[in-house]
Formats: C-alpha cells, structure tokens, sequence
C-alpha cells in the first residue's frame, strides 16, 4: 500500500492507498469524514508519468510465463512512491473511521475462527496473521522456540506494530527487534510506541529500505516482512538483502500481494494492473520461488491465502456501504469519494475471484556450507539438502576436522566470520584450543560420540576384568602336565569384590560405571572429579572421594578417564602412584599425558605397583627404544579402543546428523515425527481417560501438548471417548482454547502440556469464596501451587491472555489455576503429568465437598507436615504420571 502526494499539496494532506482504493484528502483539523476531500476518485488517477505506457518506458513484458511482467534491461525509469509527510497516522485515522478500529495493525487478516461482526476484527484479524507467520517460522526453527537470545528483522515494518506484538506476546523468547522502514514519520510512530511501552531496550528502528539495509550480515534468526516487498523496485535485490542479514540455517517468510497465474488472464491485461498500481517486478508465485532461489533461499514455499484477502476486503467493502448509508460523509465531494473508494474496493473483489492477484505465505531457509578440512575415514554421504559442501573461503559455516588436524589458537583465529561450529571426529579435544573456541563464539561437537563410548566402555571394563585376574600375565603359560590343584595360579580377584577407582565422570565414564553395576552391583566404586553429581553417585552407589591420593590408596584399580587439560596434566604423578597398593593397576584410556610417564616407569620397574594397561603414551608414539615395552608388568596397546569401522562410519555418518541439530535443519526427520507421534498418543489417550472417568463435557474443553512454535490441541466438534491421535490439529478453531493456552504457555515457557476442564466437583469449588482446600494427603499435589483467576466472561478476547498470565506468575511453582465459577486449568512437563494432576484435582474436590456436606468442621493438616508431603510429591518417582500413566494407558485400545 503505496502512500503518495501531489507536489502542489499544502496543508491538505492527500493519501493515496493506490491498491486498495482512490486518493483522498485528510484535513489534520478536521476529525471526522467530513474532513475528506477527492482529488481524482478512480483509478484513472495516475499522474501523466504514470500514464506514459510501460513499452516507452523500456519495461517488457515476459510472455514465457502468464502473469509476468519484469523490468527491461538497462532501465532505468521505475515506478517510485512520491514524498508523504506523515502519511501513516492520516491512513490510521482513515481506517479508524471507516472500519471503527482502534488498532494499528493495517495489514490484511487471517481469518481462522473470527467473526466479522465482532468490534475490531479487521485488527484482530491482522494479529492473527502476524502470529499465523510467526508459528510457521518457529515450525521452521524448532530449536529456537524456546529460546531467549532469539533476534528477528522485520523489513517494510511500518509503524512496527508487528514488531511490538510479537516482542510483547514472545517477551521471553525475543531478545532483539529491528524494524527496517524507509519513511521516517511511519518511524518516528514506531518509536513513539515502543517509547510507550518501555520496550526500546528489545526494538529498534531503523532508517532504510529493505533492499540495501546496514543489518550486519549473518545476524537474524529470521527475516520477516507483511505485505511490503510488493513496493520493492527489484525482488532479487530485496530477496538478496535479506539472505545476507540471516544467520545460516535461519528462516525468511514473508506475505505479499503477487500476480496472478491464470491462464486465461493475458499478459497485457496483468501488465495494465501492476502500471495503474505501480507496481515493480511484478511477479507470480513460481517466479517469486525462483527468484528466492536465485538470491541463495533453498526450500521456498508458497502458501496461497487469497480467500482470507477476500474476507478483509469484503468486510472493508461493508465498512464504507454502512458509513455511505448512515454516516455522517461531510461534502458531496466526500461521498463522491467514498463511493469510488466502495467501487475499487468491489473492483478488487472480482480481480481476486478472477485470479488477476494472489495473496499468500512465502518461507524459505538459508542453507549452512559445511567445509571437510580432512579426508573422512569412509565416504560421506549428504541426505540433507540444506546443508552444502563448500570449499570456498569465508563461506563455509561448519569446518569438520579429525585428531591430526591441530586447531590451535592461531589457526582458530584465522577461521572466517562465517565459521560456527567445529565438528572433530575423534572423542577427544586436546588437538582444539577450546579456550580461542569461545572467544570467536564456535560451537565444537564430537561425531560418533555413543558409538565412541559404547566401544570405549567394553574395552576398559574388558582389561578392568583381565587386569583384576592377572590374565595378561597367563598369555604363553602352559597349563602344567602333573601337579595341577585347585589352589594353582589362583592370585586374580573378581570384579564384584574389587574397588574400581574412576578419574573424571564425562560421558565415557559414567557409560563406565553403568556398565559395571549391569554386572557386578556389589562392586564398589570411587570417584573424583572437578564437579562432583550427586544425582549420579547416589543412583549408581558410588562413593566420592576428594582427594586423588586418597582416591588411589583405596582402589583396586585405577582408572583415569579424564580430559586432558592444563589442570590434569601428570594428574597421575609420582605421588598419587605412591599411594598405590603393590596388588593395584593402572589402567589408562584418557589421554597419555594425564600418566607422567617416567613416574609410572619407575613404579613398575620396582614392582611398587602390580601392572599397568596403556592405550594411550606419552609421547605417542612411545619410541621403540623406551624402557616400558620391556617390562613384564606393562601392556601397551596403540590406542585402539575405537579401531572398528562401525566407529569409523559414526564418525562420518554423525557429521550431518550434528549440523542439522545445530542448526534446526531436521525439523522434519524422522526423530522429529517419532516426537509427534508419542504427544498424539498421550494426547488421544489423555481425551480417552477424562471420557472414561466422567471428567468430559461432550465436545467441549480442550487438551494440548506444546509441539514446535505452537501446540497440538482438541480439534472441537468430537466426542472425547472416540479421539484418536490423528484427530489432534496443530491450531485450534475454539478462540476461548487459543486465549487460555496460549497464556498459559506464554506465563511458563517450561510448561508442556495443559488440560482445561469443566468437571463437577471442581466447578463447583470455584464457585466457592474460599476456593480449593488441600486437605489430605493427595491434596499435597496442589499445596501452594493453586492460583486464582476472576471469571470474566467467554474467555473469547485475546486482552484477557496477560491478566490470566498475570494469575499463573503470581504463585510460585503452580500446577493449577482455578476459574472462578469457569473451571480449572492443570498443566505440567508432560501430557501424562497434567491429566494425571487434573484427575487428583477433581478427587480432592470432591472430598472436599463431602466433608463440606458432613456439617463438621475442617481439619486441616499441620502446615510443616503438608509441606514436607508437597516436596515428596515430586521427587522423581513419585512425580504425577510417574506411577500411573503406563497402567492408565492399558485401558485405552485405538481401532
């Protein structure tokens, strides 16, 4: 919507909205419709350079596709919108009048589950098309949902109340906003706003067109514009700008008014629109597709929203037929005005039933360029298209490595800008200088890490095994000819009675200690590390012991599995080798460093120690000459924990894997429908269970699971006893659901699942002055948890999302808000855990009323005692669902 004015104009400011009506004047003293004046009120109101034909102007007409129509080469006169001042608060005040909406949203609508009638659906059905792009752009970027640090440019913002909407609904999420606008006074508006606000911390406004912004490049998660680049002079270049502003991996979605594709439209006829609606590069989708393509956007879609244009057209068409029939319209020259403006509004309503535009949806995403910096062990093979090999310097955002490429502090500050992630394949770090890693802000991950562990565990608990029983030493023995007994060579000690020392508890080592307990739980097992987990040590049995000589006195064997750091190097010194007893075992699969090499030499050359296992040396490797490959008492293996090919094709299999998780890329693989697959389950079962324990209410209440950007939820219109998982949809038609749900996981971004029921019991006890009284023992689920909400009618007007938010943050830990005279909402960290929560909500209700009915008086529980209950409530094995939730789900059969 290209606002202009005729150069001759003084204090009548003259709009012209040239796509969806005539010019028109608005006088700033004059606040009524009365104010408005006609300059020319049809749509032969171009100015002469505007009809000049587009063949003198050198722009051609592309016929190899209908609808198309793009500039000639070497042109260089182009439609541009001419000098407004301050155009957007008289376009505002226009709609104001005309629609009766106070709101600032002045983009089209998404219809879904709104009604027409209703005052102010014009603005409301422009937020739910800000929120309709924003769920599809977080369906993209899954693994940035839930994050804090997300940062988003909104190109073409206008008076940025996009912008202020979503940082307002998303607070906890979105971090930064920028709003790149070309006119300064739609500007100015924006920051007098967010001024209001006080969100000038979190939205900034720029001064800029959005085909050549000073964004820095590789910044913003997402790239997001409402009905703007229909203005844009080339859409390569807009397309282009923002694929260079865009983090790798981050999304670029977008809705516009494009041409149409009919072919019985002809290209002539569609040339004559864009000229009288000055309109550029006027393309349809498929070109806009290639187009995106073209400027590097891979997996670019197109969403055809055409029929809810027409709905904000036709209820924009009422609007000014009532204001005509019944308003006060000032001069004849202003109905004169508004009675063209009704005409174009009508003409549009046809062009959109003839397909001469289109109205949708365009997403894409940035790919990410992985580099190989080595040769992989075995061929790697790429699946995901969004990720793209690359040689090119400063191009790549991804740099796989392996343990001989030395990534030392030089050579990480020598990386382009462009680089994010490290990926090693190898299951140590030391070749990587993780400290300069951080500096430049690069991720470094492992590749085939549980095929690393998994192999690493079984060798070491293998020589754990052998070392115990002194099996190295029986190698070539010959079993004797005469004189065996029972008591010969019996010098080895089982594991089970042994006491195994572990350095460190990284992933390996903690594969280490379970894989110990599967077959000897009687062992005992010691540990130290620089962060001791109780959690951990407690599950496993393991005793923690601070001091690493003590940690050596005590062992059997020792087993460092330490990274190696500056901290760790010769953390097995002579010293700690002192404390060792003559019948202990050093077995070594960290790195050989972390051994000081001459110390353990010198050990086992006195026999102070029994024997030592090395997978790794220091150096490495241990030079054929060394005094260790002599000794009796020490075996040493060439570092070959991971020698198999199954870890050599984790190594390069997991690469892809890795940069798809990294950057959100696998939104749509199969761990991601597996997820979807299990919420639908609990969620078809959860609707199940409250049919079969009287808890529904027909079709009515609502379920929902948290899922990507938004939430699987009761689809309305079914008998709960009869849902299946398929039956779950992603956005609900019941606004009442949205307003609550949507609150309540705006108020709690831990929360996963919510339950909202009407049943008898807890209806009955909102509608009770002192509320929900936890008096028993399954009370304790809810003691101190339960906030309130005052009914406040239909739960139909978003308005009433932040006061119910409002409730929910007031009560530390909540679980549970009661509805006066409405209901109750449970909600929790999983489907299971929020039904099971709403079932002990509705029985503690309903003894609650019982014992309001005895006539006696309460007894209420002693506060310390329901406190110290709450607390066991929720230790992991008592957690809601923990217990019940697999014997609940024996009940339900889904044909």
């Amino acid at each position: 919507m290209t606002p202009n004015i005729q150069a001759e104009t003084s204090k009548p400011i003259c709009v012209s909205d040239s796509f969806h009506f005539s010019s028109f004047y608005w006088r700033e003293s004059n606040a009524s419709l009365a104010g408005l004046n006609s300059s020319n009120g049809n749509d032969s109101s171009d100015s002469d350079d505007m009809k000049t034909s587009r063949k003198e102007r050198g722009i051609s007409i592309d016929s190899s596709e209908a609808g198309s129509v793009t500039m000639g080469e070497g042109e260089s006169a182009v439609f541009r919108p001419l000098t407004v001042a301050n155009p957007d608060r008289v376009k505002l005040k226009f709609y104001s009048k005309v629609l009766g909406d106070n709101s600032t949203f002045i983009h089209y609508g998404k219809w879904d589950g709104l009604d027409t009638e209703q005052p102010g659906a014009y603005g409301r059905a422009s937020e739910a098309m800000t929120d309709y792009m924003f769920k599809i752009s977080m369906g993209l970027l899954p693994h940035r949902a839930e994050s804090s640090d997300f940062r988003y440019v909104d190109l073409g913002s206008g008076t940025g109340a996009s912008a202020i909407h979503l940082t307002n609904r998303h607070s906890l999420q979105i971090a930064q906003a920028t709003c790149v606008n070309l006119c300064h006074e739609q500007n100015m508006e924006a920051k007098g706003r967010i001024d209001e606000l006080d969100l000038t911390s979190k939205i900034n406004v720029v001064d800029a067109t959005f085909d050549e912004t000073p964004c820095p490049s590789n910044h913003y998660d997402l790239a997001f514009s409402q009905d703007a680049f229909i203005h844009a002079i080339s859409k390569e270049k807009a397309y282009k700008e923002a694929y260079r502003i865009t983090k790798p991996g981050g999304a670029f979605i977008f809705c516009d008014l494009v041409c149409g594709n009919d072919p019985d439209l002809t290209v002539q006829e569609l040339a004559t629109f864009a000229e009288k609606n000055r309109i550029n590069d006027w393309l349809n989708p498929s070109q806009i597709i290639k187009t995106c393509v073209d400027a590097g956007w891979l997996d670019v879609r197109f969403t055809d929203l055409s029929t809810d244009l027409r709905i904000s057209f036709q209820l924009m068409l009422k609007k000014v037929t009532f204001v005509l029939e019944h308003g006060d319209t000032g001069s004849s020259s202003s109905r004169v005005l508004l009675m063209n403006y009704r005409d174009n509004i009508c003409r549009r309503i046809t062009q959109i039933e003839r397909g001469v535009f289109l109205w949708g949806v365009f997403q894409a995403r940035k790919p990410v360029f992985m580099d190989l910096a080595v040769k992989p062990p075995v061929e790697f093979v790429k699946t995901n298209h969004l990720i793209v090999d690359t040689d090119v310097k400063d191009k790549e955002n991804v740099v796989v490595v392996d343990i001989l490429k030395k990534m030392d502090k030089e050579t990480v500050e020598a990386l382009p800008k462009t680089v994010e992630l490290i990926i090693t394949m190898s299951a140590g770090l030391d070749h990587i200088d993780l400290d300069a890693c951080e500096a430049r802000g690069i991720a470094v991950k492992n590749s085939g890490r549980d095929a690393v562990t998994s192999h690493v565990v079984q060798y070491c608990l293998s020589f754990i095994i052998i070392g115990l029983r002194n099996a190295l030493n029986q190698l070539s023995l010959p079993f004797p000819s005469k004189g065996w007994n029972l008591n010969w060579n019996c010098e080895g000690k089982p594991l089970t009675s042994s006491t195994i020392a572990v350095i460190g508890l990284g992933h390996i080592a903690k594969g280490l200690i379970e894989e110990i307990r599967k077959i000897a739980p009687d062992a005992r097992i010691i540990y130290n590390t620089r962060t001791r987990e109780v959690d951990f040590e407690s599950k496993h049995n393991l005793h923690y012991v601070s001091d690493v000589k003590e940690l050596a006195a005590e062992c059997d064997v020792l087993v460092p599995m330490c990274a190696l750091t500056k901290q760790t190097e010769h953390l097995i010194n002579k010293e700690v080798i002192a404390h060792l007893k003559p019948e202990a075992g050093i077995i070594n699969m960290s790195r050989g460093k972390v051994v000081d090499t001459a110390a353990l030499q010198e050990a086992l050359e006195h026999k102070a120690i029994k024997y030592a296992i090395l997978d790794t040396t220091f150096p490495e490797p241990l030079p054929k000459e060394h005094p260790l490959w002599s000794l009796d008492n020490c075996f040493i293996f060439p570092h070959y924990a991971t020698n198999t090919m199954a870890v050599r094709e984790a190594l390069v299999s997991e690469i892809e894997p890795i940069i798809a998780d990294h950057y959100g890329l696998s939104h749509s693989d199969e761990r991601c429908k597996a997820e979807e697959k299990v919420l639908r389950y609990d969620l078809a079962v959860a609707h199940r269970l409250t049919a079969k324990y009287g808890m529904d209410m027909l079709v009515w209440n609502h379920i929902s699971a948290r899922y990507r950007a938004g939430c699987l939820i009761t689809p309305g219109r079914k008998m709960w006893g009869l849902m299946n998982p398929e039956d779950l949809v992603y956005s609900s038609s019941n606004i009442t659901a949205d307003v609550i749900h949507d609150a309540v996981y705006s108020a709690r971004p831990d929360i996963k699942a919510i339950i909202h029921l009407h049943t008898p019991a807890a209806t009955a006890i909102s509608c009770l002055e002192e509320g929900f009284q936890p008096i028993t023992q399954d009370g304790a689920y809810f003691y101190g948890k339960v906030a309130n909400y005052d009914w406040d009618g239909l739960s139909d007007d978003a308005s009433e999302g932040p006061a119910i938010a409002a409730a929910i943050k007031a009560v530390k830990g909540c679980n549970t808000l009661l509805m006066h005279n409405h209901g109750f909402v449970c909600f929790g960290p999983s489907v299971r855990h929020a039904w099971v929560l709403a079932y002990y909500f509705e029985k503690c209700c309903e003894i609650q009323l019982r014992v309001m009915r005895s006539g006696g008086k309460f007894r209420r529980p002693n506060k310390a005692v329901m406190q110290k209950a709450a607390d066991d409530s929720y230790l992991p094995e008592f957690d809601p669902g923990v217990c019940e939730w697999d014997a609940l789900s024996e009940e339900i059969i889904f044909d």
